[in-house]
């Protein structure tokens, strides 16, 4: 079980250096990302204990994965096994685990950890013998796959929207319109198998504006409504929240572009930096979405042409 985890480990760091990271710097950076991140959510919202505890405990579905785990089974002895889903549980939330602890969410993070461990018995995909019903089969694949993924953010964004109304607190409304507007936009984070690249049958430049308008029409399905019911009872501020919604799409149409600039590899670390400064500072992007089409119109004419 030992080699396990150094070679999760490896794999990782390879990744890393990969996208021109040394894992070092990597590991740093991701502990700055993960502790400037936790700090602006307790900062910006009153419910952000749940919110937190929700996202930590989502991370642990990818674990849950039958098609990987029917692999550990066969690898290790049903004893090592339990351990070792045990163990990578409890590693992934830790953090989230001793940060709730440092913000006084006791109950939380006592209970985040009995979940995690709880989860570790089950199967993510074979607990039960259900498939979601989306609004997002017409067009394959990315919403299709990401909504069922991570449903259960969703349903917590709506409830924070909820909550908002409830308590009165616009600003963590808007929050809760961002962060479906950033889930939406990571269903386009890994790039898929060249064959659903190839098997459209148009050029690069028609096969980005089919991406982008999908991604467009499936977002709003999904943020309309919470727009819609926010407005009524923030109708003075309502614009702010379609400024938000119109952000989210124009962030959603340059994710698209940064990602099939790199394809069929996964994003480089300079790519991603002009990323995350454009979604800090949305004007720079007119500047950086232009050099991503153009690079991603050749590497696409390697696959449609």
């Amino acid at each position: 079980m030992y080699y396990y985890f150094i070679l999760q480990q490896r794999i990782l760091s390879r990744k890393m250096e990969e996208l021109g990271l040394h894992p070092v710097m990597g590991y740093f950076l991701g502990i700055l990302v993960f502790l400037g991140l936790s700090f602006y959510l307790f900062y910006k919202t009153t419910y952000a204990g749940y919110f937190y505890a929700a996202v930590g405990l989502s991370l642990t579905f990818g674990f849950g994965n039958k098609e990987r785990n029917d692999f550990l089974k066969s690898t290790f002895p049903l004893a090592s096994y339990r351990q070792l889903r045990a163990v990578e549980n409890t590693l992934l939330e830790i953090p989230f685990v001793f940060f709730l602890y440092y913000k006084a969410e006791f109950l939380l993070a006592g209970g985040l950890l009995v979940a995690a461990l709880l989860l570790s018995l089950f199967n993510s995909a074979g607990r039960l013998n259900l498939s979601i019903p989306t609004p997002f089969f017409r067009f394959p694949f990315e919403f299709t796959a990401g909504f069922r993924k991570y449903w259960l953010l969703y349903l917590v964004a709506y409830f924070v929207a909820w909550k908002a109304i409830d308590v009165d607190n616009f600003n963590l409304g808007v929050g809760s319109l961002a962060f479906v507007c950033l889930l939406a936009m990571s269903h386009y984070a890994v790039p898929e198998n060249e064959y659903y690249v190839w098997i459209y049958n148009c050029t690069a430049q028609r096969f980005l504006a089919k991406k982008m308008a999908t991604a467009w029409l499936y977002l709003s399905l999904l943020a309309f409504p919470m727009v819609l019911i926010m407005s009524i009872f923030f109708w003075d501020k309502s614009w702010i929240l379609w400024l938000v919604l119109g952000l989210g799409l124009f962030l959603m149409g340059a994710i698209i572009l940064a990602k099939y600039s790199a394809y069929p590899r996964e994003m480089s670390l300079p790519q991603v930096l002009f990323f995350g400064l454009g979604v800090w500072f949305p004007p720079l992007l007119l500047i950086v979405m232009p050099l991503f089409y153009k690079r991603a119109v050749q590497r696409l004419n390697v696959y449609l042409q």
